[in-house]
């Protein structure tokens, strides 16, 4: 069976189309022509509707962005919430008026439509621990989980209903989801902290996708899970990354019977400058068939990177594949 491919494209996508990110970020018809133009060049067996993942959500609560590089990804200028000093009354975004809700709904149907037949398109939701982290600083999140002083607890069940109400939104326009939550990989978070304060969450939200009748439901969280991969498996996500930051080997360990799972390998984007193809695909290929359904990612490639050099990448794997 052939391998199915999923390049992590965000920023990328702008240069694709001659534009920075932070126009494509403000603008459907951008965003849906840069992805169209994404899936034309890579022919990605999984595409991702979405630039700055993580800012969607806190933009419309009312955070404000920054003004970025030319070459970058808007970012949050800094928190919106002290963790000490909650508003008594936390109120939830009006999905999908609120912010940029609306914008990804558009682009994500208008490329479901354009290309949804040849491909998997999902829309970005931010995981609620992210989220958390986002809007109150991840430090003082992890120190308010810490002394168990109810505040950060508080806050995860808020972004978690945010990311439920979102998730909704999205199944009831018959368009399918998928979460990013890298917050929550180790060190940042221990494996005992993990299962205690962000697995219930990442379960809660697969329940609902998997009620809506999403059947693939992909959890992103990238950097080294290989401590938490067991705990993963618990979620009801069915594709799971294993990221660069991760030994293939152990993270198949952990997670022990695969069978029902789709795992995505990533590979380092910088190790696609200037390598031997041949001598690197043998190894990303060696790491592929650790797991039984494989799909070959990356990790995020920059803005100015250069599609040919991940096309004779994928050439050479799927000659040796």
């Amino acid at each position: 069976m052939p391998i199915k491919w999923e390049p992590a494209i965000y920023e990328h996508k702008a240069a694709l189309i001659g534009c920075s990110p932070a126009e494509l970020a403000y603008s459907a018809e951008l965003l849906t022509e840069a992805v169209l133009r994404e899936y034309e060049i890579y022919q990605s067996d999984y595409i991702t509707v979405g630039l700055d993942v993580y800012n969607v959500e806190a933009e419309a609560l009312g955070a404000r962005l920054t003004a970025p590089e030319k070459n970058e990804c808007p970012d949050l200028a800094g928190t919106l919430f002290d963790l000490n000093q909650l508003p008594e009354q936390l109120a939830l975004p009006d999905i999908p008026a609120a912010g940029r809700f609306k914008l990804l709904l558009e682009s994500g149907k208008n490329i479901q439509n354009a290309i949804g037949d040849k491909t998997k398109v999902r829309v970005a939701a931010s995981g609620p621990v992210s989220m958390a982290a986002k809007l109150a600083g991840l430090e003082d999140l992890i120190m308010s989980l810490m002394l168990r002083d109810g505040n950060a607890l508080r806050l995860l069940e808020f972004t978690t209903q945010i990311a439920e109400k979102w998730c909704s939104c999205l199944r009831g326009n018959q368009l399918q989801a998928v979460v990013f939550d890298s917050m929550v990989a180790p060190p940042i978070f221990s494996p005992d902290m993990y299962e205690q304060f962000a697995l219930p969450l990442h379960l809660r939200l697969m329940k609902l996708l998997a009620d809506y009748g999403q059947r693939e439901r992909e959890l992103v969280i990238g950097g080294n899970t290989a401590p938490i991969a067991g705990l993963l498996q618990q979620t009801e996500a069915n594709i799971l990354l294993c990221d660069y930051a991760t030994d293939a080997a152990a993270f198949k360990s952990a997670i022990g019977d695969d069978s029902n799972l789709k795992v995505r390998r990533n590979i380092n984007p910088a190790l696609l400058i200037d390598s031997d193809m041949e001598e690197l695909a043998k190894k990303f290929g060696a790491e592929l068939a650790l797991f039984s359904n494989p799909i070959a990612g990356t990790g995020i490639l920059p803005y100015d990177f250069m599609p040919n050099t991940y096309l004779a990448f994928q050439k050479a794997c799927i000659v040796i594949i």
